[in-house]
């Protein structure tokens, strides 16, 4: 029988968010999963759905979103995001308009564009991080937030 990973905890977890202005960013990040949906007429579309329970081997994706609720504008906005446990990140799954993307190997303690990412084995030898090593990203926003301005940025991973 497969293990169902009970994915709720993960829907609001607390996920860190830095702005160096004024600005004060509120920070949301839902689970969701895509499911088909069939019209009347029978035509088929692709919908994200919230994700209450996934099963091994299917993708949940995160849908993050960064609001300036403050009275000034926030520039160097930087949120970082945690590639949940049970989870693999998919390669080239992230994107936020407007962003950097960051990714960390160390448990959020360092950060770099992924072709910049080394693993150094037990036995000294070195190679190319791939998104099974990924432990964290960081989207960093280009721009400043204004005030009541929201921007996003989504990535996927696979329920191991």
């Amino acid at each position: 029988m497969k293990k169902l990973i009970a994915i709720i905890s993960l829907l609001f977890a607390s996920f860190a968010a830095n702005a160096a202005s004024q600005g004060s960013i509120l920070v949301k990040t839902v689970a969701e999963q895509e499911q088909i949906v069939t019209a009347a007429n029978g035509s088929k579309s692709t919908v994200l759905a919230p994700a209450k329970s996934v099963l091994p081997g299917r993708e949940v994706i995160y849908t993050v979103t960064f609001e300036n609720i403050g009275h000034e504008a926030a520039s160097d906005v930087v949120v970082t995001n945690p590639v949940p446990e049970h989870t693999t990140y998919q390669p080239g799954s992230a994107f936020g308009p407007g962003t950097e993307l960051l990714f960390s190997i160390d448990g959020g303690r360092s950060f770099a564009p992924a072709a910049g990412l080394e693993v150094h084995e037990h036995d000294g030898s070195v190679r190319a991080a791939g998104a099974e090593d990924y432990t964290h990203i960081r989207f960093v926003l280009k721009n400043s937030l204004t005030p009541g301005a929201v921007a996003f940025a989504r990535y996927r991973t696979l329920v191991k």
